[in-house]
């Protein structure tokens, strides 16, 4: 059971269906995707432990239910995506609640790694390094959850060795969500202990190291310009070009053509059709995990979605002084969700967050326990 689950781990937290099916071809790449799911199947058929986690599933329920009901006008993808957000939330939850810590934190690094060699090897992508990942805001995701389970690791060789590649590869995606997180992830450490100031010394030194050596990495040089500013206390230009708060100003008017149901499924997630007579006619999705709930399910929807989420900061606060990596990694998610839309079929955020709401589930009931004086 243990190679499977890190086979599983593997698969998914190192985007390898994906890679293979954009780096070698459709058919290996869709074989290693049919294999991730029997595998989770697989894994729950032979667990003792089938625990469901009902927000998550309730969630997919009333997403899936409202958004089809409301408009069936994009269902290409939709039963594909409906069935396998299941198979993940009901059956992986079994392969989840075994999962460790150190195990998530190592396979995490192996991706951190290729972004790290795809920066040293590979030229001519852009200049924005993204790994096994494809996309730099997803790498740089990726990067920011194994920097905040470093937290959590009692290794301290692995720890130092975890933050300093995370870090670095973090970097070199040139993600903008990740500089903000890594900042704020690193003052909230100071909550921890004051002697973490050294990391945010560390981290602005290798910063500034990076941008210094930026024109031998083959960086992108708009980034890297405006990244330098950051030094300075500027906020570039080139920084605010193109910014979510742009895209998602694009998608206001539509929420509120049915806030209440929504404008039904993938209607926030890009349009591809160039029709006239088309509902919504911006081909880029919305770049906004809330709006997207709101604005395909509607209202009520996004209200339970929040009320999960804000679950998860809530007890993480209340954990802080005992397990901080909780709150630390359910804000980062929450930090990425504002600039992400593929909710529903990102197996990375639905696993740490299933990950997450266990360990929370764990805490509760360690207190409840606790309290009986058991």
């Amino acid at each position: 059971m243990k190679y499977i689950r890190i086979i599983i781990i593997f698969l998914i937290f190192c985007n390898i269906p994906s890679y293979f099916l954009a780096k070698a071809s459709a058919s290996l790449g869709q074989l290693l995707s049919y294999t991730t799911f029997l595998l989770v199947i697989a894994y729950y058929l032979l667990s003792d432990n089938k625990k469901l986690v009902m927000p998550f599933i309730i969630l997919g329920i009333l997403f899936f239910l409202v958004s089809i009901l409301v408009s069936a006008e994009n269902t290409e993808t939709y039963m594909i995506t409906m069935v396998k957000y299941f198979i993940i939330v009901v059956m992986g939850a079994a392969m989840v609640n075994d999962i460790t810590r150190e195990e998530m934190y190592v396979v995490l690094l192996l991706g951190c790694l290729s972004i790290i060699h795809e920066s040293i090897f590979i030229e001519g992508i852009g200049g924005r390094y993204r790994g096994f990942y494809l996309n730099p805001n997803a790498a740089g995701f990726a990067c920011i959850i194994g920097y905040c389970l470093s937290f959590s690791i009692n290794d301290k060789r692995l720890k130092i060795i975890g933050q300093l590649l995370f870090s670095i590869a973090g970097f070199m995606t040139f993600s903008r969500t990740f500089l903000l997180i890594w900042v704020l992830i690193n003052l909230f450490s100071l909550l921890i202990s004051y002697k973490n100031v050294y990391k945010i010394a560390i981290g602005v030194v290798l910063f500034s190291l990076f941008l210094s050596f930026g024109s031998k990495l083959d960086l992108s040089a708009k980034r890297l310009h405006a990244f330098s500013g950051i030094l300075n206390g500027k906020v570039n230009d080139d920084l605010k070009e193109e910014s979510r708060e742009e895209t998602w100003a694009h998608y206001y008017n539509k929420i509120l053509v049915n806030p209440i149901l929504g404008n039904g499924y993938h209607s926030f997630s890009g349009e591809t059709s160039g029709k006239e007579n088309n509902k919504f006619t911006i081909r880029n999705g919305v770049h906004n995990t809330f709006l997207m709930v709101i604005g395909e399910a509607g209202f009520f929807v996004l209200l339970y979605f929040l009320w999960i989420y804000s679950a998860f900061l809530v007890n993480g606060m209340r954990m802080f002084s005992d397990n901080p990596m909780i709150f630390l990694v359910s804000f980062s998610m929450i930090m990425y969700m504002l600039t992400n839309h593929n909710y529903f079929d990102n197996y990375l955020v639905l696993f740490v967050s299933i990950w997450i709401y266990i360990q929370i589930d764990r805490w509760k009931s360690s207190e409840s326990l606790s309290s009986q004086g058991i």
